[in-house]
């Protein structure tokens, strides 16, 4: 059988629409998205970013992707969730994800076991109206995870600590939530400096970022909590555990990593908790705070520290999320995260331009939306 060279009228178009491409951008003229990406790569700006980024582009039969200084091509049908995959494998390594699958199924890292789930999604026939399959907890888990890594891939080598830290059992959580605010950031606009270890020693961050449409720099701390059962962590997840837990411990040792540049100061708090938003919530849409009792117990609690304080806080402001995704189950969809920025009433240096936190608070809140194609 011949390879097809061209994209055909009942193939999907290549702009991502779903819809096919007669009925798309065949024949819209050479301008078109899903025509122009067939002969050389398109800056586009995606649901849920805030900055353009090259999109793939066709030759002869493979589609091409361009990350860093290396190109990747595979067959031009390859969806973009399909390469995500790839990326995952290709960067944490096809021989680490072998020694796995060679563990007993508790002992095997929480990646792997996102992986299988979503194997053995798309052997399932298509439970949605489009041909594709419910976005389910591990698998949105999964393919946000590799999202991530590619945005972060997009222009910088990861560090190798990172890596190392993200095969760890023991300090992939850590890991993967500093990568995921770090790509959200990316999305919204930012230059990401990730730090290696030794940098960190000095720095006291966990990244430098600058928002390249207002030029502010500011400083990144994050921090995640620990639950027993949860993502690698040993132990046996206990719903009843008071939820707020030492969300406040990890925010003082967060001030501690405060720099002494004075720059504005982002740290961010993942409560990692199962996902409480109420049944027919709109996701990506605004929930009122008092939604969530701990959520207003949190920001009661910062309320309080801060108008104690009688000085400037280092801290600019401090976001609380919880992404949950990990905590649903393969059989239903994905949990809806939340999250909420609080900003100091007196911090040491105060964020100037609106538009970086507009651009942050935006791709903070559409963090799970991943195109198909593109």
């Amino acid at each position: 059988m011949r390879a097809k060279t061209t994209v055909e009228a009942d193939d999907l178009c290549p702009c991502g629409s779903g819809a096919k491409y007669g009925r798309c951008c065949l024949r819209r003229g050479p301008d078109a998205y899903g025509n122009r990406i067939q002969h050389q790569t398109v800056p586009v700006l995606l649901e849920g970013a805030r900055t353009e980024i090259l999109s793939s582009f066709i030759g002869g039969d493979k589609r091409f992707r361009i990350i860093w200084n290396r190109l990747y091509w595979f067959p031009q049908e390859q969806t973009f969730h399909e390469f995500l995959d790839y990326l995952i494998m290709h960067t944490l390594g096809r021989a680490w994800f072998k020694a796995q699958r060679e563990k007993p199924s508790l002992g095997c890292h929480v990646v792997c076991r996102w992986r299988t789930t979503l194997l053995n999604l798309v052997e399932k026939p298509p439970d949605k109206a489009d041909g594709g399959h419910v976005m389910t907890g591990p698998v949105t888990s999964y393919l946000c995870f590799g999202y991530d890594l590619y945005w972060l891939q997009l222009l910088h080598r990861l560090p190798k600590s990172l890596i190392k830290r993200l095969r760890s059992n023991e300090h992939f959580q850590g890991a993967r939530y500093e990568v995921a605010i770090a790509a959200a950031c990316a999305r919204a606009g930012f230059e990401i400096e990730l730090l290696d270890e030794s940098m960190k020693s000095v720095k006291h961050c966990e990244f430098v970022a600058v928002h390249k449409r207002t030029k502010t720099k500011v400083y990144v701390e994050v921090k995640s909590r620990r639950r027993p059962g949860v993502m690698n962590q040993t132990g046996i997840f206990d719903p009843s555990a008071h939820i707020k837990g030492d969300i406040f411990g990890l925010y003082s040792d967060a001030i501690q990593q405060a720099p002494a540049d004075c720059a504005p100061y982002l740290i961010f708090i993942d409560t990692n908790l199962p996902s409480d938003v109420p049944k027919g919530t709109t996701a990506y849409g605004p929930i009122p705070i008092d939604t969530y009792p701990w959520m207003r117990e949190i920001r009661d609690g910062l309320n309080s520290r801060w108008s104690e304080c009688k000085g400037a806080t280092v801290e600019t402001a401090v976001c609380i999320t919880n992404y949950g995704s990990h905590f649903g189950d393969e059989n239903a969809a994905a949990p809806i995260g939340a999250c909420a920025l609080f900003a100091s009433p007196k911090p040491r240096a105060p964020i100037v331009d609106p538009r970086m936190v507009a651009d942050l608070a935006y791709c903070l809140r559409h963090y799970t939306t991943i195109p198909k194609q593109f």
